[in-house]
């Protein structure tokens, strides 16, 4: 793409994990793809601020978009790994319970994961769980297992390379700044190290936390409010204990304080949730913050040791709605907007990484 006036037939704004997997299921299909993306390198912000986490599906209304693309999604990250030998791990989680009323509500859990088509959890009370995992504190506990972890980086470099081998392109230090269909086709204006003008049928806009204000750039209206929630997360400096992820009763804003882990099996907790503002990856090392992780994990790890949490990262995620409960995804097309050749992503937060296939192939289908 060397002219200052080049054409395609879509573009995808946004290298981040849907982004890419948008490209490459497009790519498989035969399709004409650009993905322009405004760092200097490919999932910079929540596609690589996460914790990694192939989700179930287990939290999301039956009826809702995450829970749909979630479900999906899941069966085909394993399948997608397995076929490109992306390193991945069916760990399976369990989520804790210590009283009457907490075991209520993961008896609720199940009965939406039932609901969701989730047919591998069971409640396990105390002996089974002492049996499989010495070091948890927990009365009862949801076992799912269909939950695991994923190398996503590697994710992210076999989609690109799906990309590029079929002759596709991605195109990165490429901010677009403006946008508009002219009645033939849409012009974007990218101001990057030098300005030009890129044409296209198609645009599909994936640019995650700029989503919603590209979106009213291009003349779109009506479109939901966007709400940042910061996460922090602590690394352990200790052995990892858990054979499984350990997660407690959701909260308003989010999960709550986890485990997490990677291929090596070190262990990682997180993240919190706060709302705030803008985007910003700065740690807050307040006293008040390592209190909450360290009582929040005292709960159900026996023998923790709080001298060896260490600051580890912050994630922000795009949220449509004020709590974890009422949030979904939000993926718009011409018919919903009314805006010529447009397809509009926003609010992919978690479980967006195990949803990605599972979007890539709706939008896919539906242009």
């Amino acid at each position: 793409m060397d002219n200052k006036q080049d054409k395609c037939e879509i573009i995808i704004i946004g290298a981040g994990i849907v982004g890419l997997a948008i490209g490459a299921e497009l790519s498989r299909r035969g399709r004409e793809v650009v993905v322009l993306e405004s760092e200097s390198k490919t999932i910079q912000h929540a596609s690589s601020h996460n914790s990694e986490v192939i989700h179930s599906g287990i939290y999301y209304k039956n009826d809702s978009l995450k829970a749909k693309f979630c479900v999906d999604g899941n069966a085909l990250l394993y399948e997608y790994c397995t076929k490109h030998r992306i390193d991945y791990r069916r760990s399976g989680k369990l989520i804790v319970a210590n009283n009457d009323q907490e075991l209520s509500a993961i008896e609720k859990l199940q009965l939406n994961a039932k609901e969701n088509e989730i047919k591998d959890t069971r409640i396990l009370k105390n002996k089974e769980l002492l049996s499989l995992e010495p070091s948890l504190i927990a009365k009862y506990a949801l076992l799912i297992e269909s939950t695991g972890i994923i190398d996503s980086h590697s994710f992210a470099l076999s989609l690109e390379a799906e990309i590029e081998n079929s002759g596709n392109h991605i195109i990165i230090s490429s901010p677009v700044s403006s946008g508009r269909h002219n009645g033939n086709e849409w012009e974007l204006t990218i101001n990057g190290d030098n300005s030009y003008i890129i044409h296209s049928d198609i645009v599909i806009n994936a640019s995650g936390s700029n989503s919603i204000d590209l979106a009213k750039r291009f003349g779109v209206i009506n479109l939901p409010q966007i709400t940042y929630i910061k996460g922090h997360y602590y690394k352990y400096q200790g052995k990892n204990p858990f054979n499984r992820l350990i997660y407690p009763l959701p909260e308003k804003h989010g999960l709550g304080v986890h485990t997490s882990s990677d291929m090596e099996n070190s262990l990682r907790f997180g993240p919190d949730a706060e709302v705030v503002s803008k985007i910003d990856y700065h740690f807050d090392s307040s006293k008040e913050r390592f209190s909450k992780f360290t009582n929040s994990i005292s709960k159900y790890f026996k023998g923790f040791d709080s001298s060896l949490l260490k600051e580890d990262f912050c994630g922000i995620r795009s949220r449509i709605g004020n709590t974890h409960e009422s949030s979904d995804f939000s993926v718009l097309f011409e018919r919903d907007h009314g805006i010529t050749g447009l397809v509009n992503i926003a609010g992919i937060e978690s479980p967006g990484l195990t949803s990605s296939l599972s979007i890539a192939k709706y939008v896919a289908e539906e242009l």
